[in-house]
């Protein structure tokens, strides 16, 4: 078959049982991306309002902002105003805060509220609050004029974790959305 490198069936289905089971162990989420466009915007970008609302979106909640004075120790809201949800709670907290280069918080809590807006059912928000709270690191780096190596690392899950499967999905459409905004000035098009 000229070129193609088909594997016969069997070994299809083990190649599939072995990504199964390495997802199954899985406990963090990396995710790298090169974007032009200078540190400091970078961070403008991961903590400005006027921003986050333009790329950062969930489906029937709508436009995301967080509010914070971004110190490290501080707290953190997270706010959906379409729908008029602002989800506080103490343990939202600014892990670690150096502009431009580095920027870490526990993720938001599950409330019943928040599960209400975004259309998740009562068992399955259930679930992902038996789950331990985890966190999320964004590391900025110069990678020379005019571009930033972002990497983020989303951390602190169980294997098997639902939420880490549901992040999973939802860091590749953001971060592509917010690297399309700092190049263009138009994040990607709502779907």
């Amino acid at each position: 078959m000229g070129g193609h490198n088909v594997l016969p069936l069997v070994a299809q289905r083990e190649k599939g049982r072995e990504v199964a089971a390495r997802t199954e162990e899985t406990t963090t989420f990396t995710y790298t991306t090169y974007i032009n466009a200078a540190p400091e915007r970078v961070w403008q970008g991961l903590t400005d309002p006027a921003d986050t609302k333009r790329y950062w979106r969930h489906q029937k909640a709508g436009a995301k902002t967080f509010r914070s004075d971004w110190e490290e120790g501080s707290t953190w809201d997270l706010v959906h105003e379409e729908v008029g949800l602002v989800v506080s709670d103490p343990e939202q907290v600014i892990l670690e805060s150096d502009p431009s280069r580095r920027l870490a918080y526990t993720w938001h809590t599950f409330s019943p509220e928040w599960a209400g807006e975004v259309g998740m059912d009562e068992s399955t928000a259930d679930a992902w609050r038996a789950e331990p709270r985890s966190k999320v690191a964004f590391d900025i780096e110069d990678a020379g004029p005019a571009v930033v190596k972002l990497t983020v690392v989303h951390d602190g899950f169980e294997p098997g974790s639902q939420v880490l499967l549901s992040i999973s999905d939802g860091w590749p459409a953001v971060l592509a959305s917010l690297k399309t905004l700092l190049e263009t000035g138009t994040a990607l098009p709502r779907s």
